[in-house]
């Protein structure tokens, strides 16, 4: 045997050897090994594809199953329950993730203190409400499961239904009810004649709307929706948007208001305020003589007084206009501007 040349195996002696398949638009060479392989790839990828299939298919079944979990597709009830509170409740909280509340607070005409609430929902809510009681002088009203915070899913919003909750009080348990806090994911909230020592709204996102608010205290947030509010009376009042404008009318109350990215307009506030934004309009019209601090980054201000006002006014903008009236300084009130961009304009 010569020098280099391998030993041929004696077990592929006589074997023909198969050119190679060259695959070409004009020249394929088939033979009986290559369609072997190719029989063997197109299984594999047809076993491929059905177990793509398969997984895709129960992916699916997962989230359906979710979702029937989380918004309770399919098991939706309409509901009617009502919570005896006794003569010993301090505090009432009321949460959602999607739903949207309407409360009510009324006076009792029966001399019992009750919680009214109707509504449709997924039944594992409605089982929660049915079992709610007052404990420690505390009702908790849950309309949502702890993780839905965290999904914070709004898509299905209008498959839920309103939850309406009527508090029904007597004079007596009014005057002592501590605390009613509502915490709303991004279902819109609306009050109305709510009471309390302390109040708090809050919403991730979703649209805010008050009527007839008493309170010593009362907080209304909201990260990204508007805030509307008819009638406040009471001693602090505290209204703040990240995105969304704020109105409110009728307030009788020291006012703290604020917005990053949004218009402000405050119609007949009686007392002081602190108005800023970031970003957006202001427009104050106040009933009385007490004094007002308003900072516009960036955005016009307009403020409206009594032409008893007697009082200075310390008005500045970095770029815009200023007019303001004549000070009288015949009082130690100030109505004190400033933007850095947009005009000012103060007028009786």
């Amino acid at each position: 045997m010569g020098r280099g040349v391998r030993p041929q195996d004696p077990t592929k002696v006589g074997r023909p050897i198969l050119p190679r398949p060259v695959f070409g638009r004009e020249n394929r060479v088939y033979t009986g090994v290559v369609h072997y392989r190719s029989e063997m790839e197109y299984s594999t990828v047809m076993n491929r594809g059905a177990r793509i299939a398969v997984g895709g298919i129960l992916v699916l079944i997962g989230i359906a199953a979710l979702l029937q979990y989380a918004f309770g597709f399919g098991s939706d009830e309409e509901y009617e329950h009502t919570v005896p509170l006794g003569d010993g409740v301090r505090e009432i909280k009321i949460d959602s993730a999607s739903l949207d509340l309407d409360i009510r607070f009324t006076e009792s005409v029966s001399g019992e203190n009750t919680v009214h609430v109707k509504g449709k929902a997924a039944s594992r809510i409605v089982n929660r409400i049915r079992s709610a009681e007052v404990t420690d002088g505390v009702l908790h009203l849950g309309f949502a499961e702890p993780w839905q915070w965290s999904l914070n899913v709004s898509l299905f919003q209008a498959m839920n239904g309103k939850q309406t909750v009527t508090v029904e009080l007597t004079e007596d348990a009014m005057s002592a009810l501590e605390s009613f806090r509502v915490n709303t994911g991004s279902g819109s909230l609306h009050a109305s004649g709510a009471a309390a020592r302390l109040i708090v709204f809050t919403s991730d996102s979703g649209g805010i709307r008050i009527d007839g608010l008493r309170s010593d205290a009362a907080t209304v947030h909201s990260d990204s929706g508007s805030i509307r509010l008819e009638r406040f009376e009471g001693g602090s009042l505290r209204l703040r948007t990240d995105s969304g404008s704020i109105h409110a009318n009728e307030v009788s109350a020291l006012l703290i208001a604020s917005s990053d990215s949004g218009s402000v307009t405050i119609d007949h506030l009686t007392g002081t305020g602190e108005i800023r934004t970031n970003s957006g309009s202001i427009r104050v019209a106040k009933d009385d003589d007490t004094g007002l601090d308003v900072v516009s980054d960036s955005g016009s201000v307009r403020i409206t007084v009594p032409a008893s006002f007697g009082g200075v006014y310390d008005a500045a903008s970095d770029s815009g206009s200023v007019s303001h009236p004549e000070p009288a300084g015949a009082s130690g009130e100030v109505i004190r501007v400033r933007t850095d961009s947009g005009s000012i304009r103060i007028e009786h």
